[in-house]
């Protein structure tokens, strides 16, 4: 008797690996093209579980994936290279990607009668850190991944992913390299680390380093306002800054653009970096290159992340009741002339 057809038979006439085919077979996620070439040849072949291919083919095709935001993420630079993430996916995953701002002009309501109206099957929330609204909106029951995520005083309800930039190791080995190598001794953080949870694990990862070094943690030397404040003024930062009780030997900024900030505001100030005081920022926006003095950073691979949130979601999709995850992407420290 004919032995039936096998995963290794349709990855052989493919010149496929059998990983690739099985994962087209059960509904996994690969490229398009790959896996209608392995379902018509699971057709021709006479493959026996083609009809549980077709299924899981049918629940694959064309999904529509909102990206909520409660600001405008297209004027910022560090948001234009993770959308080029997520744009590199669409074609892939047969994925229509539509945008909504959720600002003080447009209700919730609206939003809900937009999900639906449109038919969304999943959510990414960029820059969306709104604790009182966040509850609602995973009550809906739409699979959501988040970028980054607010900081709350209660868990989650919700079928819901985070992906972060992995901040607190980050930082702490950073500093602690600085305490031990270039002698610092005392860290100011810049930033409301309240904001969200990646700059309160930055901040974290600065205190642990000093508790770890024997060293006594001094918020005097930070500056704290919320958000509300305007860091990326450097005058008022400046004004701020000649409110401490004197410069710590580091500052460690909550992202580089408060750090660029920075670097102006000691400028403004007559204050040599990193003579006087060395800066730290994070992300590793273009600017920080050619900045004066190019600025120590941690590189977040944001064309990753971006594919990340797409990859994420689709797994959410298409088993929305397993557990949530927090998942972290490596940052990997850039050390230039501002430390």
């Amino acid at each position: 008797m004919k032995k039936g057809v096998t995963i290794q038979d349709i990855a052989d006439a493919l010149k496929l690996s059998r990983n690739t085919v099985s994962k087209a077979l059960n509904g996994k996620y690969v490229p398009v093209r790959t896996r209608n070439a392995v379902l018509n040849a699971a057709v021709e072949m006479g493959y026996k579980s083609y009809g549980t291919v077709a299924t899981a083919e049918s629940a694959l095709t064309h999904k529509k994936i909102l990206v909520l935001s409660s600001r405008l993420i297209l004027n910022i630079n560090y948001y234009v290279v993770l959308m080029r993430g997520i744009e590199t996916m669409l074609a892939d995953y047969d994925i229509e990607l539509i945008q909504f701002t959720l600002s003080s002009s447009s209700s919730f309501t609206k939003l809900a009668n937009y999900l639906n109206n449109y038919r969304i099957d999943g959510i990414i929330c960029i820059e969306f850190f709104e604790p009182d609204i966040l509850p609602t909106l995973t009550d809906l029951g739409y699979p959501v991944v988040f970028l980054d995520f607010p900081l709350l005083s209660q868990d989650l309800r919700g079928n819901y992913d985070i992906i972060l930039p992995e901040s607190a190791d980050a930082v702490k080995y950073l500093c602690m390299d600085l305490i031990r190598n270039e002698g610092c001794k005392t860290f100011g953080f810049v930033g409301d680390y309240r904001h969200c949870r990646s700059f309160y694990e930055r901040f974290l990862g600065m205190r642990e380093a000093m508790f770890l070094c024997g060293l006594e943690a001094d918020l005097r030397y930070s500056i704290l306002n919320k958000d509300t404040f305007p860091y990326g003024n450097a005058k008022e930062l400046r004004d701020a800054l000649q409110q401490l009780p004197a410069l710590p030997d580091c500052f460690i900024a909550a992202n580089d653009t408060i750090a660029l900030s920075l670097l102006e505001a000691l400028r403004l100030m007559r204050k040599k970096v990193p003579d006087d005081v060395r800066v730290t920022g994070f992300d590793n926006v273009a600017e920080t290159k050619t900045s004066n003095p190019p600025l120590t950073t941690f590189n977040v691979d944001k064309i990753a992340m971006g594919k990340r949130l797409i990859t994420i979601l689709l797994e959410r999709i298409n088993d929305p009741m397993q557990r949530s995850r927090l998942i972290y992407i490596r940052s990997k420290t850039v050390v230039r002339s501002s430390t």
